[in-house]
């Protein structure tokens, strides 16, 4: 005869985010910046042949390694690295949106925003922040403080060096960009491999 169900509390659709912070990032971050001013980077940066691009995709595949195990999806699948090295001037900033078709988004911070250049700014402007929403809409409607689904969202200050994972589903923004000096950073896709096969678009 089995066990009668006993009484608990089941966490329904956990959203991970893997955090980490690189080591020995000075002088790739230098390099970075650099190869943002160059014409070769426009496309996807990990086609190309660069020493500072090549610490960085190891850096990413230790990382989506570890993501995979948190998960434990073993084996590993095959997946693709895709990235676009950017800076963002002076009142730039990425809308709100997600990544269709990757399996895990995420940013890699190259250097940290400067202190934005404008007196007298709204509390919740946050400029040079990134924030990653909740994907379940409304779903905090009537949640109590201390609740953990009471805050929605998480925004947080660029470090030089972070790279951040996320599922590719989940909503993310940089808030505009307040400062001269460009802030710069690697905006990252990763791709299953068998679920690029098997799409017929």
């Amino acid at each position: 005869m089995s066990e009668p169900a006993g009484d608990e509390i089941i966490p329904l659709w956990p959203t991970w985010v893997g955090q980490l912070q690189l080591p020995g990032a000075e002088a790739p971050n230098h390099a970075l910046a650099g190869l943002a001013a160059s014409p070769e980077a426009a496309g996807n940066l990990f086609d190309i042949e660069h020493g500072a691009v090549a610490w960085l995709r190891e850096g990413i595949v230790a990382a989506v390694g570890q993501w995979f195990e948190k998960m434990q999806v073993q084996p590993a699948p095959r997946w693709r690295l895709g990235g676009r090295l950017e800076a963002l001037g002076f009142g730039h900033y990425r809308e709100l949106g997600n990544e269709p078709g990757a399996y895990l988004a995420g940013l890699y911070f190259v250097n940290a925003p400067a202190p934005p250049e404008l007196d007298h700014l709204r509390s919740d402007c946050a400029p040079s922040h990134l924030s990653l929403l909740d994907p379940r809409v409304g779903f905090n409607a009537l949640a109590l403080e201390g609740d953990p689904n009471f805050n929605e969202t998480r925004t947080l200050a660029p470090v030089a060096g972070m790279l951040m994972l996320w599922p590719g589903y989940l909503r993310h923004c940089s808030r505009v960009h307040l400062a001269r000096a460009p802030w710069v950073r690697v905006a990252l896709r990763v791709e299953l491999e068998n679920r690029l096969a098997a799409d017929p678009r």
